[in-house]
C-alpha cells in the first residue's frame, strides 16, 4: 500500500473477489482503517450465486455501492449507525444490506460535514 497511499491520497478503496474475514468473525463484507486512508470490500458474499440463487448484476451493484460507502464512512471516523436505513448501519447478513439505503442519514452526514479536516483535499 505504500506505493498507492501518498500524502496527496484522499482514500483508497479496494474491491476483492476473495472471501474476507477477521479473527473474531467468520466473514466480513468489508474492512476499513478507522480514520485512515484505506478500505476494502469483497463481492464474494454480495453475489446472489453465493446463496445458490441466479446471478443479479443490478443487486450486486446496489450491495457493492452500499458497502463501499459504509467502509469509506469508517475511514471518515463514522461508527455504526442505529438508523437501519443509513449506509452506516451494521451488516451482519446480506439481507441487512438489502434493507439499508445507499446514502448516509442526516446525523452521519452532519458528523462528516462538521469535521474541518475532512473538508481539505
Amino acid at each position: 500500500m505504500q506505493d498507492i497511499v501518498t500524502p496527496n491520497t484522499w482514500r483508497v478503496l479496494g474491491i476483492a473477489a476473495a472471501d474476507l474475514y477477521i479473527p473474531i468473525l467468520t466473514f466480513v463484507f468489508g474492512e476499513a482503517q478507522m480514520g485512515g486512508p484505506c478500505a476494502v470490500v469483497s463481492i464474494h458474499r454480495l453475489r446472489q450465486e453465493f446463496y445458490a440463487l441466479p446471478a443479479n448484476q443490478d443487486l450486486l451493484h446496489q450491495r457493492l455501492r452500499k458497502e463501499a460507502l459504509h467502509e469509506v464512512g469508517h475511514t471518515l471516523d463514522l461508527v455504526h449507525c442505529e438508523d437501519y436505513q443509513c449506509a452506516m448501519s451494521p451488516s451482519h447478513a446480506v439481507e441487512w444490506i438489502d434493507l439499508k439505503g445507499d446514502e448516509l442519514c442526516p446525523f452521519c452526514r452532519e458528523r462528516i460535514m462538521s469535521k474541518k479536516s475532512l473538508a481539505q483535499p
